[in-house]
């Protein structure tokens, strides 16, 4: 699992240059994009080392984090060999992954604005077969606007009910297994997700 924000935000870079197979990129050019990449959207700018970048192709072509990504390099130039790829469209389909994915998250958390992130951090905790905990903000805000909900809902119900009329009682939904169904991906989740959540588009 990449040990940061700084490393997630370095693989999408060097993906978006390198998706469509069309151009070819030298190592200075991804340090570049990725320091630039960096400054953008951690506030601060410094330059990538190129030992940095090349072990982030390292990791990239590895199955370390299910990337198995195809980067050749021909004259000092790196590209996909398949045009089609690309990292954000890859499932995470490891138990072990998936939990160094959802230590990292919760880490960063606090940090992250984005909407989503709730979201893959639920969606995490379900296929892990753990019960989900939103942040405190949130679950404050998630019992506020039921309430407001509910209120408005009775409010309408009160304003339009016949009251002579008998209604059968609700059934009971079926409770639902935290467990994924056999023979479902393990994991509908995919990088995309989480780097949008995280880095943004």
């Amino acid at each position: 699992m990449p040990a940061n924000l700084n490393a997630l935000i370095r693989y999408k870079t060097i993906n978006s240059c390198l998706y469509g197979g069309r151009l070819r990129w030298s190592i200075d050019e991804l340090r570049s994009r990725c320091s630039d990449a960096l400054a953008e959207n951690r506030g601060r700018y410094a330059t990538v080392s190129e030992r940095t970048i090349r072990d982030d192709i390292r990791v990239m072509r590895s199955d370390i984090l299910g990337f198995n990504a195809p980067i050749k390099q021909e004259g000092g130039l790196y590209f996909y060999t398949d045009p089609n790829y690309s990292i954000m469209s890859l499932g995470i389909t490891d138990a072990g992954l998936a939990e160094q994915i959802l230590a990292l998250l919760l880490k960063i958390r606090g940090k992250v604005n984005h909407p989503e992130i709730e979201i893959i951090l639920e969606k995490l905790y379900r296929l892990l077969g753990k019960e989900y905990e939103p942040a405190r903000e949130m679950y404050e805000n998630i019992v506020i606007r039921k309430q407001v909900v509910v209120a408005k809902e009775l409010q309408e119900f009160n304003a339009d009910v016949d009251y002579n009329l008998k209604v059968p009682p609700a059934r009971p939904r079926a409770m639902r297994s935290k467990e994924p169904r056999p023979g479902k991906r393990m994991f509908e989740l995919l990088w995309g997700d989480i780097m949008v959540a995280v880095i943004g588009m």
